[in-house]
């Protein structure tokens, strides 16, 4: 536990810069990037406190100067491609999780009835961003 702690601190800023340059890339695509951006049509919204469109954006940026945390949540537009998309990329693991080192990603909706169809849930882990 002593070990991974020392490290914790490195760990966080790597996934919340990562985070944040993934989100903007992402937010592109709900038609900021223009009809050019390779996800034009299929990402609705991306909500992460660093982009500065976010309604928590002042707060989060006052209140954590060390970045806006490694965790981020995507629209798609079709509840057909929030469920497929998961299943389909080779960097992003299919699991429900937060925090560990390697990239989740998961549809919602097939745990909680309650959250958006649309919705993906979306944990960077220490990957290169490129």
């Amino acid at each position: 536990l002593m070990r991974s702690i020392r490290t914790l601190h490195l760990r966080a800023q790597r996934q919340s810069e990562t985070a944040a340059r993934l989100a903007a890339w992402l937010h592109g695509g709900t038609g900021a990037g223009g009809a050019a951006h390779p996800l034009a049509g299929l990402v609705h919204a991306v909500h992460h406190a660093s982009l500065p469109s976010s309604p928590c954006h002042e707060v989060a940026r006052r209140q954590m100067p060390g970045g806006f945390g490694g965790c981020l949540a995507v629209e798609l537009g079709t509840e057909d491609a929030a469920r497929a998309l998961p299943g389909q990329l080779r960097l992003f693991k299919d699991a429900t999780s937060l925090g560990g080192v390697e990239s989740l990603i998961e549809w919602r909706r097939k745990y909680d009835d309650a959250v958006s169809p649309l919705l993906l849930r979306v944990s960077i882990g220490l990957e290169d961003y490129e």
